[in-house]
């Protein structure tokens, strides 16, 4: 398909079956919090959650990697299948590495964008970060994502690790019920935005 691949030529994979689990990682930040809150779910391929837990990174921070993989660990069963991340360069240039999800928990890895990549990281990083050296190094090394367009027509941007983009983009399609995100992510996100206002309301009434 013009402008991005469709998920014609890209057999089905055998574990992507009926019981099919993945654990789906997101994160709900406020510049002035100085944190971003990370939930993650074990869903199953039907959109079923199973467990959730919680985590939490610094706004322009270098351990957006750890929280994940901490979120994933708690999570973590024999019986799932793969890792999806919404996103990997977080929490104001804050980054998750997947490369290194994958090679510290041996499943499959994939982050997801679903808008087009605007902006100039480099120029930004550059300018907010005396480290920038560094973490542009940690940033560039996620490489750049494959961009894909549902059936429906909305598009989606592929990083992925120990799996093919395309095997990471029919994981997303089988397992969508409700607008661009996987459903996994979908929740996560939620999940993530409700902890972070529980957070702040209790820490205003602590205040108070």
């Amino acid at each position: 398909m013009e402008g991005g691949r469709s998920l014609q030529g890209f057999p089905e994979m055998s574990w992507l079956q009926k019981n099919f689990r993945v654990i789906g990682v997101a994160e709900s930040f406020r510049l002035e919090e100085g944190r971003s809150i990370y939930a993650g779910v074990l869903a199953r391929r039907d959109g079923y959650i199973e467990a959730v837990a919680y985590g939490s990174a610094t706004l322009g921070g270098v351990d957006g990697t750890d929280a994940a993989l901490a979120v994933v660990s708690k999570l973590r069963r024999p019986d799932v299948h793969m890792i999806m991340l919404d996103g990997c360069i977080v929490s104001f240039y804050n980054w998750i590495d997947g490369e290194v999800i994958w090679t510290n928990t041996g499943l499959p890895t994939a982050c997801y964008v679903f808008e087009r990549p605007e902006g100039d990281i480099e120029a930004a990083v550059k300018k907010l970060f005396p480290d920038w050296p560094s973490r542009l190094a940690h940033i560039s090394r996620l490489g750049s994502p494959t961009e894909f367009v549902y059936p429906d027509g909305g598009r989606l941007y592929v990083r992925s690790w120990g799996l093919p983009p395309g095997d990471a983009y029919r994981a997303a399609l089988l397992t969508r019920r409700y607008g661009r995100r996987p459903e996994p992510l979908r929740i996560a996100r939620l999940l993530a935005h409700a902890m972070r206002e529980t957070l702040r309301r209790k820490e205003v009434t602590a205040d108070q």
